[in-house]
Parts: C-alpha cells; structure tokens; sequence
C-alpha cells in the first residue's frame, strides 16, 4: 500500500467510527494497530494527519450524502483490485470485532459500491 492509499485508508476508518457514533476499545485498538502496521511514508507528521482527519471525517459524517461523497473521494485512491479488496478487508475486519451494526453494514456496502474493481 502506498502513502496515499494509506492516509485514504486512516481517512476511511476515521469516518468510520461516526458510522454508529461509538468506537469500541476493541476497535480503537485494532485502528491503532492499522495505522502502526500499514506504516507512514511521508513528512507530514502522523498525529498531525490524524487531528485533520478526524476533523474532516466529523463534517463529512453530518449527512449521509456528504459521507456517501467523503467515502467516494478517499476511496478513488485504491485503483486496483488488489488495493481495493484490502482496503476493504481492513475497514471491515475493524468493524467487526465488536459486532455490525445496521449503520457499519450501510458504511461498508457504501465503501464497496465506491471500489468498482471489486
């Protein structure tokens, strides 16, 4: 996964947690692991990345048309379907730990409609 496709990753799961509006420490942690595994290529420093992602994922969870955009901009950077499927797998895998809600499920059916590769 290259730089780019890792900050659209963290911008996912960042959105993510306002899906349901609760993050489990389950799922806080295996985000964590996420963003320790997938590493960081660049000289934007991480935890500034992460403020500002946050940032943007709380306006882009105001509506469901402007997540449904958010969702869809972020995800123009896997380009492939390899890059796709894992993107996928990671934010479900995350999702899941602590059981789907009807609102993860409408998240992750929105990230796969957005990944035309799959």
């Amino acid at each position: 996964m290259n730089q780019t496709q890792r900050e659209a990753l963290f911008d996912l799961l960042t959105l993510s947690i306002y899906a349901d509006s609760h993050i489990s420490l389950t799922e806080e942690a295996l985000i964590e692991s996420a963003f320790i595994a997938e590493g960081w290529e660049s000289e934007y420093p991480k935890n500034l990345f992460i403020e500002k992602s946050f940032a943007r994922a709380r306006e882009a969870a105001e509506s469901d048309a402007a997540a449904n955009d958010y969702i869809a901009s972020r995800a123009k950077a896997f380009t492939d379907a390899s890059s796709q499927a894992e993107a996928v797998g990671v934010v479900s895998n995350i999702l899941s730990r602590d059981g789907l809600t009807s609102e993860e499920n409408r998240f992750i059916a929105a990230l796969k409609s957005a990944l035309p590769a799959l």
